[in-house]
């Protein structure tokens, strides 16, 4: 059986697993839109299929998100692959995700690189190297400005790229050629001694598609994440369902650290504190995200909480975040939702105090870390 890197599969003391009932969207509703916008939608399609296919693909980040589309682009029989990893100085012999990530990459046929002086490597006669059909940036919030002011200076240019984060952030990219992607998915990475690489990735939630906006580049993104097996949806519904997952990462990834618990366990210990952070949050983002909350159901609370409980025993990416040391998104999850509240003249006190206590658990980790 596959052996779990530290905080990456469930805990000893998982709770036993619950059952839940699903909510969905209203149905009806959806079918009603779907139907109406039957012919763009095969007028789009049709588009769509008369483009070339993608040849080269440009995965910018290092982590599990990276290694699983790396993999998947790879599978999907993408002939050019590249996986832009951070550079460092000193390798980590301790960093054993960024190993398994690299090896699981390589291990599918792409190429893994820490600079892009490195992509001449990668050259084919008659191509430029340093341009590529579709760039997936698929790194931390805080991280977005620094990655595209690095591909620029390296001169990389793309057809199309795709933002692969949680939290919202303000737009950085040309928005002509860009697409956001929302992932319902949670990636641990596993060892699997003397099997392939030595690593795998176990996926949650693997039956739900990523979501894009249905747009030129939404559509072409869902159809390439498709012909690559990674279900995917160009929907209308894109801006309620980046609300939907933006509200479960809001009342869970900070508070985890916070609880030093996975999912699960928020779930069983602190369900009184996120409808707290739910409730504020509503009121907050209601102005800003109208679009979205055209689009809810009116039992959004329980398809929140319900959409947590299909993670049971992950552990959140900002938690893991912090177990190993690292940066942590805060201003595009729950500090954003206090910069939304100050523009409106808003309380934000549960969310601020979230934030606040996070803060200090990191001072005291770092100080920690200097011993």
């Amino acid at each position: 059986a596959p052996r779990a890197i530290p905080h990456v599969l469930a805990s000893a003391q998982t709770q036993a697993a619950r059952h839940v009932s699903r909510v969905h969207v209203n149905r009806q509703r959806r079918v009603c839109r779907l139907a109406m916008r039957a012919d763009d939608a095969a007028a789009s399609s049709n588009a769509t299929a008369t483009e070339a296919a993608p040849r080269r693909v440009l995965v910018v980040g290092g982590g599990r998100v990276g290694a699983y589309l790396a993999r998947a682009f790879r599978q999907g029989d993408i002939e050019h692959v590249v996986l832009k990893m951070s550079q460092r100085a000193v390798e980590d012999p301790a960093d054993v995700t960024r190993m398994a990530v690299r090896a699981i990459a390589e291990h599918a046929g792409a190429r893994a690189v820490t600079t892009y002086d490195d992509l001449a490597a990668t050259a084919i006669a008659g191509e430029d190297e340093k341009y590529f059909d579709f760039v997936f940036v698929c790194v931390k919030t805080y991280a977005l400005k620094a990655v595209k002011e690095e591909l620029e200076r390296a001169g990389v240019t793309y057809g199309r790229v795709v933002l692969a984060h949680n939290g919202v952030v303000r737009p950085m990219f040309d928005e002509a050629k860009t697409t956001r992607a929302v992932m319902p998915q949670s990636w641990d990475i596993v060892e699997t001694p003397g099997v392939g690489c030595g690593y795998d990735i176990h996926v949650k939630n693997e039956d739900k598609p990523w979501v894009m906006p249905n747009t030129a580049n939404g559509r072409a993104t869902s159809a390439l994440l498709a012909r690559c097996g990674v279900l995917s949806d160009a929907t209308d519904e894109f801006e309620y369902l980046l609300i939907r997952k933006y509200f479960i990462n809001s009342v869970a990834n900070l508070l985890s650290i916070v609880g030093d618990c996975n999912c699960d366990g928020l779930l069983t210990h602190h369900q009184a504190r996120m409808d707290a952070l739910y409730d504020e949050m509503l009121e907050i983002l209601r102005k800003p995200h109208a679009a979205g909350y055209a689009l809810a159901p009116d039992n959004f609370r329980q398809v929140v909480f319900d959409g947590l409980a299909s993670y049971r025993d992950h552990f959140p990416s900002t938690k893991l975040d912090f177990d190993a040391g690292a940066k942590l998104e805060i201003e595009s999850l729950n500090g954003y939702v206090c910069e939304c509240a100050r523009a409106q003249g808003l309380p934000c006190g549960e969310h601020a105090r979230l934030i606040d206590e996070v803060t200090a658990l990191v001072a005291t980790r770092d100080a920690r870390a200097q011993i």
